[in-house]
């Protein structure tokens, strides 16, 4: 189990999470925004970080 980076809740790192596209596009925009490890934040943030993306709002 690991502790997501952003808010702190624990999650699965083995789980497969990449059936959601916008967990998916999350992970692509952390890696190019962030100097985080897209890996440290849980699927649901990188779900929002993706939506957010996708409506043209930062976070």
């Amino acid at each position: 189990m690991k502790i997501c980076k952003n808010c702190f809740r624990e999650f699965d790192e083995q789980e497969d999470y990449n059936s959601n596209p916008m967990v998916e596009l999350g992970k692509i925009f952390v890696e190019h925004t962030a100097e985080v490890n897209p890996a440290d934040y849980c699927p649901e943030c990188r779900e929002e970080l993706g939506m957010m993306n996708v409506a043209g709002l930062d976070n």
